[in-house]
């Protein structure tokens, strides 16, 4: 248990110094980003990795359902250990939020949604490194 929140405040530590840095360096390399076309291009990528997202999580139920079912025990294992973690009621509570009502597929279907804007954000970031050279 005691390892358990040691990991826990690491992992909040490291998030906190890297969005620290985010913060610092990121201000001085960016552009006027106030524009019109900057806030539609930006919501045209987030509605279209959402699609996308929907689209391969229907995909994966039609033709490789035990993905599903397996990441489903993923986030459930996962839900288990963050919540033996927490104190008391709050642990069952939260156990309850996540599992009971449903909040399995909706973290699955965020977690496609993040990694899917990561993957294409990474690809676009080399796209333009090399198009500089």
């Amino acid at each position: 248990m005691t390892w358990d929140l040691l990991f826990l405040a690491g992992g909040a530590a490291i998030g906190a110094i890297l969005t620290w840095i985010v913060l610092v360096i990121t201000p001085r390399l960016r552009a006027d980003y106030t524009s019109l076309r900057h806030h539609a291009k930006v919501h045209t990528f987030r509605l279209c990795t959402a699609i996308a997202a929907w689209v391969l999580l229907i995909a994966a139920f039609i033709y490789y359902p035990q993905i599903i079912s397996e990441t489903l025990r993923g986030f459930s294992h996962g839900v288990e250990q963050v919540t033996d973690a927490l104190p008391g009621k709050l642990g069952a509570y939260t156990e309850i939020g996540l599992r009971e009502l449903g909040g399995l597929l909706w973290l699955q279907i965020a977690a496609l949604i993040v990694a899917l804007r990561v993957g294409l954000s990474v690809i676009a970031s080399v796209w333009r490194l090399i198009r500089r050279w």
